[in-house]
């Protein structure tokens, strides 16, 4: 597991704490998709007992992202294929949507917000700092959602994406697929600009489609490492 500064957690907020913190290990990807959760070391790292651990791992779970295994611990899920061809598609369209909705609603200020970050997502890439990008780059499709100003559209996107987030944001990219994912957001930031609610919906939905083909490929190579190993 790789090493991540952490504090012990407060008393007071224990178990909701020690939720956020799991939740936060996941979705940033130090704890990858399939990976056995180390129990005995998290409850070092974070100065509790098996017993508030084992109660965020069940919480966890009824989110799902966690899946509790009999007599043997838990593990981060990963997707299946049903679910990817299930879930990507329609949240493509959902953020189709959103993008053509932002474009008839977005403020001065909430373009600048996207375009800086947008600008230091770039700086993120060009660093190869994955994690600091993948955090930018969902940054930037909330806002497009926030743009849109639709709560019932932003509710259903918060649902479905909680079901694929530590997955769609920390996936092994490949050079060029990361390369290709940054393009998009060039394009998604230009269409903003121009206001051009066409453009950007046919640009949204091919993006989210070029992902779940990054995670089929990501996955994939995970299986092959767990053959391996």
């Amino acid at each position: 597991m790789s090493v991540i500064e952490a504090k012990p957690i407060r008393r007071k907020s224990l178990h909701s704490e020690t939720v956020d913190h799991l939740r936060e290990l996941i979705v940033s990807g130090v704890l990858a998709p399939g990976q056995k959760i180390p129990e005995k070391a998290l409850c070092e790292r974070f100065d509790i007992s098996r017993t508030p651990l084992r109660e965020a791992l069940k919480a966890l779970a009824a989110e799902g992202m966690i899946e509790l295994l009999p007599q043997r611990g838990a593990r981060v899920v990963t997707i299946s294929d049903e679910e990817l061809q299930e879930l990507f598609p329609i949240i493509a369209s959902i953020e189709a949507l959103a993008g053509e909705l932002a474009c008839a609603k977005i403020s001065d200020a909430q373009l600048a917000q996207i375009q800086q970050l947008h600008e230091d997502m770039l700086v993120a890439y060009q660093g190869k700092r994955s994690l600091e990008y993948s955090r930018l780059n969902r940054a930037i499709h909330f806002a497009i959602f926030e743009a849109a100003d639709n709560n019932s559209l932003l509710t259903l996107y918060r649902n479905l994406e909680l079901r694929i987030r530590n997955i769609r944001h920390t996936v092994r990219q490949a050079p060029g697929d990361w390369k290709e994912a940054v393009n998009d957001h060039e394009k998604i930031l230009q269409a903003l600009l121009e206001r051009d609610a066409n453009k950007l919906g046919k640009i949204m939905r091919k993006h989210v489609m070029n992902t779940a083909r990054t995670v089929r490929h990501s996955i994939d190579e995970l299986q092959e490492d767990a053959q391996i190993d």
